[in-house]
């Protein structure tokens, strides 16, 4: 009988810790207003400052993935495009609960201090179990005029 292989080095209930956790650019020339991130010491409380200074439909997002190999190579995991990213499983009550959001997925103009509990969203996308490593996480909103946020994340998933 041949022995199983021990995924117990490689993956299980982990420990995310991020390494860096920023804005970025997101694809379209103009922004729908100004992002900021305010709060990252425990990934338990982040804090994003918006002032928008016009309506701004969501109607595009894109979540990318990557595996940081070794010489910090980093390997595409997963390349997601969403059409509808209010009707997305993570993201949709995201957008919807922290921006108010119209069932149009509409954020109206004004100023927002959005409170995300960065740890229980990584729980909700990556589940409980997961592979132990570095990732690279980008995650983008925006309409076909404008960018409504771009956030580019480093993680360690590692044992608990």
């Amino acid at each position: 009988m041949t022995a199983l292989y021990n995924y117990s080095n490689t993956q299980g209930p982990y420990r995310p810790i991020w390494r860096s956790f920023e804005t970025c650019k997101g694809p379209k020339q103009g922004d729908c207003g100004n992002v900021e991130i305010r709060n990252t010491q425990n990934m338990s409380d982040v804090i994003f400052y918006l002032d928008f200074p016009k309506d701004c439909p969501v109607t595009k997002a894109r979540v990318t993935a990557g595996s940081v190999q070794k010489n910090n190579i980093t390997k595409k995991m997963l390349n997601y495009a969403l059409e509808k990213p209010c009707q997305h499983f993570v993201l949709g009550p995201i957008l919807v609960d922290a921006f108010n959001l119209s069932s149009a997925c509409k954020i109206k103009k004004g100023q927002y201090t959005v409170h995300v509990d960065m740890r229980e969203k990584c729980r909700m996308f990556l589940g409980s179990n997961f592979f132990y490593g570095i990732y690279t996480f980008k995650v983008l909103a925006f309409n076909n005029v404008n960018n409504f946020f771009c956030v580019k994340t480093e993680l360690e998933a590692g044992k608990l």
